[in-house]
């Protein structure tokens, strides 16, 4: 009789005792960039993300278009992880005080896939409007 209430509670101890399962895992996956006008940093640039896009999105959406957005920082570098595999469109914005006009625009298509490039750290030119 020992041996068969062993037997049962013995599962029911080992199943209770472990943690609960996280709900999603964090991907391996980053973005970074460096902004740059003619050989220049562009720091504080607003680089906004549009996922999972065939086609470039333009400069002229809204921020709520956009599915993600982040800022460089004062060495004009910045990153954002994780990131969803897939095609995404990077757009940048940035103002440089040497060159007139001092506002600039750039764009750049990204892939992201666990079996190719899950990290991306690259350059982002931007120029101005023309």
């Amino acid at each position: 009789m020992k041996q068969f209430l062993y037997l049962l509670t013995f599962p029911l101890l080992l199943f209770s005792c472990r943690p609960a399962p996280p709900e999603t895992l964090p991907l391996p996956t980053e973005i970074c960039v460096t902004t740059v006008h003619h050989k220049w940093p562009i720091p504080d640039a607003t680089i906004y993300v549009k996922y999972n896009a065939d086609s470039f999105p333009g400069y002229e959406q809204p921020a709520s278009y956009f599915d993600v957005i982040f800022k460089t920082g004062k060495d004009a570098h910045g990153c954002l992880a994780p990131v969803p595999e897939g095609r995404h469109w990077l757009v940048a914005l940035g103002y440089d005080s040497i060159h007139y006009p001092y506002d600039v625009l750039g764009n750049l298509p990204v892939t992201i896939s666990l079996d190719g490039t899950a990290k991306l750290d690259t350059m982002l030119y931007v120029t101005e409007k023309h």
